[in-house]
Order: structure tokens, then sequence, then C-alpha cells
């Protein structure tokens, strides 16, 4: 009996041990990753209010989504574990107020490099490694 408790034990312990989210740096993985995420940070700055909602489609490599104001869409390759996307296509409403993120986000995008992926939050890179994008899984994508 008590080595059936040691041994329940030692499990118990050892699966609380890999609870802790799991976190790729391989712009590799991306090939799996599907679903909407709202952008928290852009270039270091909060814009969780600002309404950018961003799709991913892994196997196609595409990005999709709404600015808050426009709708876009990217390409991207991951090569050699770098990542690279395309300057984003999108309509060219004009909307008071909130187009200053919007001409940010163009402008960074294609500066991507690298990437940090765990279960709910995606952190793309700079080269140098200075955080560009920080975005959240939403719960429609769960």
């Amino acid at each position: 009996m008590k080595k059936l408790i040691f041994i329940l034990s030692v499990f118990l312990m050892i699966s609380c041990g890999n609870s802790e989210e799991k976190i790729s740096e391989n712009p590799a993985d991306l090939a799996g990753l599907n679903g909407n995420y709202k952008l928290l940070e852009l270039d270091g700055e909060n814009i969780a209010s600002e309404g950018f909602i961003l799709n991913f489609e892994g196997k196609e490599q595409r990005l999709s989504g709404k600015t808050g104001c426009n709708n876009f869409v990217a390409s991207y390759k991951v090569q050699d574990s770098i990542i690279r996307f395309n300057q984003p296509l999108g309509t060219k409403m004009f909307c008071q107020g909130q187009m200053e993120y919007e001409e940010i986000f163009g402008k960074v995008l294609p500066e991507i490099r690298n990437v940090k992926i765990s279960d709910k939050d995606l952190i793309f890179l700079s080269a140098e490694n200075q955080e560009l994008l920080n975005l959240q899984k939403t719960e429609d994508s769960e």
C-alpha cells in the first residue's frame, strides 16, 4: 500500500510539473496555427482597445483580419527558422481617429522575423528580438 501511495505521489508531482505552458520559438510551428487573435500590443504600445483581430490560416500561410477600420490580408513564408510577412493588402476606408495604428501595423508586419508561440499567446519579434506584436487567442477560436 505504501508503494502504491508513493508511486501515485510521484506521478502526481510529475504531472503537475508538466502543466506549464509550452512555448515554441520555431516559426515552422506557425503551420499548425489557426484561429483568431486579438492584437494587444503593437511595437510596445498597448492597443487592446483598438479592436484589431487577426486570423491565422497556417497551412495556407495567410494572415487576414480587421484593423479596427479596414480589412487586410497578408501572406508569409517560413524559411531557415525565419518568418517573413509580405506587405498587407487591404481596404482603404477612412475612419476618423483609427488610422494611426493601422499605418504602424502595415510598417511593422514586414519587419517580423521571429515568433514565440504558446497555447494562448503569440509574440512576433524583429531580427533584433524587439517585440513588435503581442497577440492573444480569442475565446471563439478555442
